[in-house]
C-alpha cells in the first residue's frame, strides 16, 4: 500500500504507518490512527500527523432532490481537513451517525486538534 502525506503528496514507505493503520478504526475511507488520520482515495492512502493538521471538523451539505410525489432535501456528510490556513481535503462519510462517531472518537483520542470550522 502506498502512503501518501496530506498536502505535500511525498510518497512515504515507512512500516509503522502500515501497522498503524492495519490497527486503526475505519469510518468508510476515513481511518482514525493512534498518531495519524489516514485517507483512502484510489490506490493510495494519504496521512496526516494530529499535529500537523490545524483544523478538522464536519461540513453539512444540503442537497435539494425531487422524488417521486415531492420534493425533498437530503444531507451528507464531509470530514474537511486543514492546514497552513487552507483546505487539505474534505472527504465524504458514510452518514450522520458515522460522522459522530468519528468526530467522538478524534476528540477522545486528540483534544488538543481544534475541531471547529474557521
Amino acid at each position: 500500500m502506498r502512503f501518501k502525506e496530506l498536502g505535500t503528496g511525498s510518497v512515504n514507505k515507512d512500516s509503522t504507518l502500515t501497522e498503524e493503520y492495519k490497527n486503526a478504526h475505519s469510518y468508510g475511507v476515513t481511518t482514525v490512527g493512534d498518531g495519524h488520520l489516514f485517507v483512502k482515495k484510489g490506490l493510495s492512502v494519504y496521512y496526516i500527523a494530529y499535529g500537523d493538521a490545524e483544523r478538522i471538523f464536519r461540513r453539512i451539505r444540503r442537497v435539494n432532490a425531487q422524488m417521486c410525489c415531492d420534493n425533498g432535501e437530503l444531507e451528507f456528510e464531509y470530514l474537511v481537513i486543514m492546514a497552513d490556513g487552507k483546505e487539505l481535503i474534505e472527504v465524504q462519510l458514510p452518514g450522520k451517525k458515522a460522522a459522530k462517531m468519528l468526530m467522538e472518537e478524534l476528540k477522545e483520542k486528540r483534544p488538543e486538534v481544534n475541531f471547529r470550522a474557521p
